[in-house]
């Protein structure tokens, strides 16, 4: 059997941003190509019985104010929230907690891997801006840390 060659700049490209965004799993398609990046690592896995999936109409505006704002965190990817591990288990963390940098904040179901938020800020939670099982945009603000 002949060996394809395989351009491997997707590859590194993908892989570059797995790690950027701190994903588990990354996929791209154009066309007929289609490739999947994924790495090893401690993954949080929710088993929840399906539930109609809230849309929650945010105060856009209070969105808008919070985009450019350095104390927020952002999602780095279009998906589900979760505020905690599993059904009925405390949140990962609440308003007014004391947050370091790396600690899991929430999960971000995409594509049916759940993937770890981890806060890149230290500081105080102020505020929640999402709500459990609310769908998220890329971009979107989730938490104010201060």
């Amino acid at each position: 059997m002949a060996k394809k060659n395989i351009d491997k700049g997707p590859i590194k490209e993908l892989s570059k941003l797995l790690e950027e965004l701190n994903l588990v799993e990354i996929s791209y398609r154009d066309g007929d190509f289609a490739i999947s990046v994924s790495r090893g690592g401690t993954q949080l896995i929710s088993h929840a019985a399906p539930t109609e999936k809230k849309v929650i109409s945010n105060n856009t505006n209070q969105e808008e104010d919070f985009k450019n704002d350095p104390r927020a965190i952002k999602s780095p990817m279009v998906g589900t929230i979760y505020l905690q591990p599993e059904p009925g288990a405390n949140k990962f963390v609440n308003e007014g907690d004391a947050i370091k940098s790396g600690q899991t904040l929430l999960i971000i179901e995409a594509m049916k891997t759940m993937n770890p938020i981890e806060s890149n800020l230290q500081g105080k939670l102020v505020k929640v801006l999402v709500e459990n099982e609310q769908a998220v945009e890329f971009g979107q603000p989730l938490m104010l840390i201060e």
